[in-house]
């Protein structure tokens, strides 16, 4: 036998396994996809905001969400989601549409990747993700996707996730970008690590540290503030801190919920050296099934210079410390939030009122109050509905501020 035939022999074989391995893989890559789902949200949105000295502002925005997750092969899958927030009525400032003489809602209009990612879970008790992603950690207190406005904030990040022993969590981040509700992309360098403790529902311990680096080289009207002046860079800061939280059962039905947290805040990654503050929260209520009542007090300190407020740049802000959305940067003086809430469920429909009382950490003045009040109701696993009113009152800080929602919920 030829040498030559050998090696046609040799050649020919060689094609046919690659041939066939292409085709394997194309039959997984095919399999992946067809085996893998599609996501459909819509969110439709009344907004009304009243801001003293600006003209009132209207909005009619459609926030439209189109995810596909493919099916997991050998552990391994793939995530892509979609936005598009649609500006249907927009007599508002969205803060990127030139109309400054609004009152401000942040919600321009887009149209981006939300979410890409590959993720690894082939390992029991083991994720670990990397690409643009949301991260939502614990209450979302210091780190979350701010669901409320209609651009999600989403992170470019690699984080690893780890529930492989009994009752706890670990948690590690890494994020080179963050993508805010402005649709903006802020470079980042930012660590967050993460350890959760779970033995019971009458205890969940946490520790955690958080380091925010903002690493653009001019301010970007979406990145985190603090009301200190300087390069991009001031307002970077590393925050450590602890939080314990549960509900103790006082008999077959009622509930005491509680929630202690602490962190301190420091310089981090050419972040000023006014960044010095503490910041604690203490709450606890009473809960029956369908009624529950919960007071707070919650303060984010200032230095001893009153120049720098606790900040929690990577929050879901709109979730604390008022709808009204008139502290969303902590004052240099700080801030001390009293807070009460009574919710409850009638007739199928979710019902809550807050009422809070702010004044400032340092020197103790009255900031003003604001009322909350929220109707939301599900209709099915696909539709929901809901009716928000937010009403800040000025008292030494900020504007009168007043604020509305109606909107109407659909995932498939």
């Amino acid at each position: 036998m030829s040498q030559s035939f050998l090696h046609r022999r040799r050649h020919y074989a060689a094609a046919l396994f690659a041939l066939l391995a292409s085709t394997a893989q194309a039959d997984t890559l095919t399999n992946a996809i067809s085996g893998g789902q599609v996501n459909l949200d819509f969110r439709p949105r009344y907004e009304f905001m009243s801001q003293a000295n600006k003209n009132d502002a209207n909005a009619f925005t459609v926030q439209t969400l189109l995810g596909l997750a493919s099916k997991p092969v050998a552990g391994i899958s793939a995530d892509l989601q979609f936005i598009n927030v649609a500006g249907i009525v927009d007599q508002y400032n969205s803060l990127k549409n030139g109309k400054a003489a609004y009152s401000l809602i942040p919600d321009p209009a887009e149209t981006n990747v939300n979410q890409a990612y590959l993720q690894y879970a082939g390992i029991p008790g083991l994720r670990l993700r990397a690409g643009r992603q949301e991260i939502n950690l614990d209450d979302e207190r210091f780190v979350g996707a701010v669901g409320f406005r209609q651009t999600p904030q989403s992170f470019d990040a690699v984080s690893a996730q780890d529930e492989a022993l009994p009752d706890l969590t670990l948690y590690g981040a890494y994020i080179w970008r963050i993508k805010n509700i402005l649709n903006e992309n802020v470079p980042s360098r930012t660590f967050l690590s993460e350890m959760s403790w779970t033995p019971s529902p009458l205890l969940h311990a946490q520790a955690f540290g958080y380091g925010y680096g903002n690493q653009a080289h001019s301010a970007i009207p979406g990145a985190a503030a603090c009301f200190l002046a300087g390069n991009a860079q001031v307002c970077n800061s590393a925050t450590l801190g602890v939080r314990v939280q549960g509900a103790i059962p006082l008999g077959d039905a009622l509930h005491l919920p509680y929630d202690l947290s602490y962190a301190k805040q420091l310089p981090y990654d050419s972040g000023g050296a006014a960044v010095n503050a503490q910041y604690y929260h203490v709450g606890a209520g009473l809960a029956l099934p369908e009624l529950w009542l919960h007071a707070d007090y919650m303060v984010m300190g200032t230095n001893s210079q009153g120049s720098y407020g606790f900040q929690t740049p990577l929050a879901t802000k709109h979730a604390f410390n008022g709808w009204a959305e008139v502290f969303l940067v902590t004052p240099p003086k700080g801030l001390r939030s009293l807070y009460c809430t009574l919710g409850g469920k009638l007739m199928g429909t979710q019902l809550a009122a807050i009422y809070y009382d702010f004044q400032a950490d340092r020197g103790g003045a009255q900031y003003g109050y604001e009322l909350d009040l929220s109707a939301t109701r599900s209709f099915s696993k696909h539709w929901g509905a809901g009716v928000q009113y937010a009403n800040y009152r000025r008292t030494s800080y900020g504007v009168n501020t007043e604020g509305a929602w109606i909107f109407v919920t659909a995932k498939f």
